[in-house]
């Protein structure tokens, strides 16, 4: 591993506008390819000088390819070039709703598919190549590497979408209620518990503990409607409630042959903690950490959590 030093929160803003930004877009591409249904996605890179490996980067609910920035530049300290794009209905890729607040997708497999298309038209294959996953990413991920054993050399799966949280609903109830929904025309409608994106989002409702870094996106969101995903439709929510089924089942992670890193925040209201580390548990060549302090997006994280967490993907991406 290269020496790096995780950007300070106490200099957070400055950094990134005096020295991160300027050279990501000093590095950056642009460009669109087509997903499993030939709709069109969007997809940037940031490209290394003299590159070892390539890094392709799976985003969460409702976020996109502009929140991983910082994760970015210390890939491309090591190295790395970073490939990254807005999964189907976030950021600027194909929706199928015209209310840009809301996430929505037919089948979960879509999202597979589409990691697929991204890596068959667009990422280079002549050099190692790694996931780094966030969440919902982290579903895709999973179900990705059952069906492709031998694709990614390594992979990270950080605060993993196996399962998530439903809060006082119990599975079984939302899962009737969403098929309800569907069964009377209203797939792609709001799920009734959610609200509309409120124009201003409040870091202490947040799924991270820095202020800094929560803030630099959020401003982001607020000032680009492209960005706006907050609330789910019948149908994503009920694909998500169905995809630890997937996962998990029977002789699947025992197909995984990449070698896994899972990382968990130990304050995860989100996500479930014990899915993630079953499937740890069963997936032949992986390693998992908790992060006991760390909220669900643990890379919006203090600085005492973030240095763990960074020095942790990089030694695992860097081993032999």
């Amino acid at each position: 591993m290269r020496n790096f030093t995780v950007i300070p929160e106490a200099d957070f803003a400055s950094e990134m506008d005096r020295r991160v930004d300027p050279f990501l877009e000093s590095v950056r591409t642009d460009g669109i390819f087509r997903g499993c249904d030939g709709k069109a996605l969007c997809w940037h890179s940031f490209a290394a000088g003299s590159p070892v490996a390539n890094v392709v980067i799976l985003h969460g609910y409702t976020e996109s390819g502009e929140k991983y920035r910082e994760m970015s530049w210390y890939f491309l300290s090591q190295g790395y070039s970073v490939w990254l794009y807005d999964q189907r209905g976030h950021g600027k890729s194909c929706r199928d709703v015209p209310d840009k607040t809301l996430t929505h997708v037919d089948r979960f497999d879509d999202y597979v598919g589409d990691l697929e298309c991204f890596l068959e038209q667009i990422v280079p294959r002549d050099l190692p190549l790694f996931l780094y996953s966030h969440s919902m990413g982290g579903a895709v991920a999973a179900l990705f590497l059952e069906n492709h054993p031998h694709t990614f050399d390594r992979a990270v799966l950080s605060s993993p979408m196996v399962a998530p949280s439903t809060g006082s609903y119990p599975a079984f109830a939302g899962r009737a209620i969403c098929r309800a929904a569907k069964l009377f025309g209203g797939a792609k409608k709001r799920i009734f518990m959610a609200s509309d994106y409120p124009g201003h989002e409040v870091f202490a409702d947040s799924c991270g503990n820095s202020e800094p870094r929560f803030s630099r996106y959020e401003l982001f969101r607020r000032t680009h409607e492209d960005y706006q995903n907050f609330s789910p439709t019948y149908s994503w929510t009920l694909e998500s409630l169905l995809v630890c089924r997937r996962i998990l089942k029977k002789g699947r992670p025992e197909r995984i042959e990449t070698k896994v890193l899972i990382l968990s925040g130990g304050r995860d209201t989100v996500v479930l903690i014990p899915p993630q580390q079953e499937l740890a548990e069963r997936i032949p060549h992986c390693r998992y950490r908790m992060f006991p302090t760390a909220k669900h997006e643990i890379f919006i994280s203090t600085d005492d959590i973030m240095i763990p967490y960074v020095e942790e993907i990089l030694s695992f991406f860097g081993r032999d």
